[in-house]
């Protein structure tokens, strides 16, 4: 025998001698180690929902957006192209007098003139993409979620995963939608936004007034001279939850026994209010963390809307269902997409009767360590958010 075959039969021996100590190590049955999956379904969502957005609701309801609804809903709506190809959308007018032809040389006076003013906005288009192999769209409409997997508000026992696709499509678009209603701007684009004109386009035009807020209460008593003058509409003011617990926490009675001037503060709940005006707290609302300040942004409801061509759900009306193929077979040689689609505005019909008030300071104990493990809540950029550390 060789060197080469004795090397041979060494590794032979060997594997042997190894093969039958594992045997030996395995003398129990292998009961519970095969045919068992993973049980997926003891789960919970890493933090509630991030679908509430109280301010899009408001904006939805005010009387400017039912009255810009009924004209789209009617077919009268005053909608052209521009030489720009963009869509404009004529804003209603304003009507008011001039003032009076000097007569103070006559015996009578004239009557006065009208005079109108009017305004117009783009329209923009919002879209969501959703496509699947022709095989996965066979397989996962009729594959259907068991007990064992990962059942949860995504996910339920006895669908099938098309149909968990679809809501989770149809949730993601409703995000997206009222996401921009309030943040979206014309010139945005960022992996939540997309060019809109939202409620921040409104906010940041130069007409409407801005107020330092260094000192809270002084700058709500500046707002209240303006009221004074412009008269109380539907009014009602909007910041991120963080601003409004730091202002909370200045609405305090004085010597005198009495909360501020213009302020009351509910003794069960803590809510305030300003003129009887109340707050909105939405997460979109800007607040800066870092420097310890936040927004407060004045709404009035007879002045500002939102118009929506269709529900945040869109109707059948606004979906395409698209087929294309390829020269993939293990594919199907071709592919499904679904597209969810929208478009509208946010309009003010008067900027005078908004308001910003900048720089509003944060209680002292809404940050540092505080704060810790809350950042992807603090504006969240997703349904559920979730610490991906």
């Amino acid at each position: 025998m060789n060197f080469a075959n004795e090397l041979i039969r060494s590794a032979e021996e060997n594997a042997i001698e190894s093969t039958l100590a594992a045997e030996n190590l395995m003398t129990n049955s292998n009961i519970g180690s095969l045919g068992r999956n993973i049980d997926l379904s003891d789960n919970e969502l890493a933090n509630q929902l991030q679908m509430d957005f109280p301010l899009v609701d408001w904006l939805m309801n005010t009387t400017p957006s039912a009255n810009m609804r009924g004209k789209y809903d009617a077919g009268n709506l005053p909608m052209y192209k521009d030489d720009d190809n963009t869509w404009k959308i004529r804003l209603p007018f304003t009507v008011g007098t001039l003032p009076p032809e000097d007569t103070s040389g006559e015996c009578c006076w004239t009557p006065m003139e009208l005079a109108k003013c009017g305004k117009e906005t783009s329209l923009h288009l919002l879209c969501l993409k959703d496509c699947e192999t022709m095989l996965d769209n066979f397989i996962l409409k009729k594959q259907r979620f068991q007990a064992n997997d990962l059942i949860n508000y995504f996910m339920q026992k006895g669908e099938t995963i098309k149909q968990a696709r679809v809501r989770m499509a149809e949730m993601s678009f409703v995000w997206f939608q009222k996401h921009n209603i309030v943040l979206g701007t014309p010139d945005t684009r960022t992996a939540t936004l997309k060019p809109f004109n939202g409620l921040l386009s409104v906010i940041e035009d130069p007409a409407v007034i801005k107020v330092a807020g260094t000192t809270p209460l002084a700058a709500f008593d500046s707002l209240a001279c303006r009221y004074a003058v412009l008269g109380e509409g539907d009014i009602v003011y909007a910041c991120h939850p963080l601003t409004y617990y730091s202002l909370q926490r200045e609405i305090v009675k004085g010597k005198n026994g009495e909360y501020p001037e213009g302020w009351t503060k509910d003794e069960s709940t803590g809510e305030i209010k300003f003129h009887n005006h109340g707050f909105i707290k939405d997460k979109d609302i800007p607040v800066d963390e870092d420097a310890g300040v936040g927004e407060i942004w004045q709404l009035d409801g007879t002045a500002v809307g939102c118009m929506m061509f269709t529900s945040f759900i869109p109707s059948e009306e606004f979906r395409r269902h698209t087929f294309s193929t390829n020269n993939n077979q293990v594919e199907g040689c071709a592919a499904e997409c679904d597209y969810y689609y929208n478009a509208g505005l946010v309009f003010c019909t008067n900027p005078n009767k908004l308001a910003v008030i900048t720089d509003v300071p944060l209680s002292t104990n809404c940050s540092g360590i505080t704060m810790l493990g809350t950042d992807s809540l603090m504006h969240p950029d997703t349904i559920v958010p979730i610490d991906r550390a």
